[in-house]
């Protein structure tokens, strides 16, 4: 389906939905049925589905990606002199959830050609304390993971 926009004032949003299956009829019911937070049958089936798909035991959706950023470093156990590396151009959750984890963030610049953090900044700012990467994908281009993912398994870094 394609989705035509009518823009304001020649406004250009960073981005628009994309519809193209039966989404309407499943936001419809949560909202006819009254399960349109916390838990319910829908998110429950997207829990399952997400931790199969990723072939994990357990996959547990929240409120928004900001929680789950909290959640995913909380989860680290991280300690004071640990390092989180994390990209410059992101939304402010990247950078909040390590401050309040009370860590230090390592920045990385982006890249030119697509606005995603540099790959070989990424690589170099790896040190001994380095013990997470916060990857965002920016404007629907995906980093380039191949590397990054080959260094941190050797090194024992978990990427967010």
């Amino acid at each position: 389906m394609k989705v035509k926009l009518k823009l304001k004032n020649n406004f250009i949003p960073v981005n628009t939905p994309k519809i193209f299956g039966d989404e309407k009829k499943y936001v419809n019911d949560s909202l006819n049925t009254g399960w349109i937070s916390s838990e319910g049958p829908y998110v429950k089936k997207f829990e399952n589905l997400f931790s199969s798909f990723n072939k994990r035991k357990y996959g547990i959706a929240v409120s928004s990606g900001t929680a789950a950023l909290e959640i995913a470093l909380k989860s680290l156990n991280l300690k004071k002199n640990d390092e989180v590396i994390i990209p410059t151009f992101t939304i402010i959750s990247s950078a909040m959830c390590v401050f309040k984890e009370g860590v230090k963030p390592v920045l990385v610049d982006s890249n030119i050609n697509n606005w995603n953090m540099s790959v070989e900044q990424t690589i170099n700012k790896i040190t001994k304390n380095t013990k997470a990467i916060i990857i965002t994908h920016i404007y629907g281009f995906p980093v380039d993971m191949y590397k990054i993912l080959s260094i941190a398994k050797k090194k024992k870094i978990t990427i967010i």
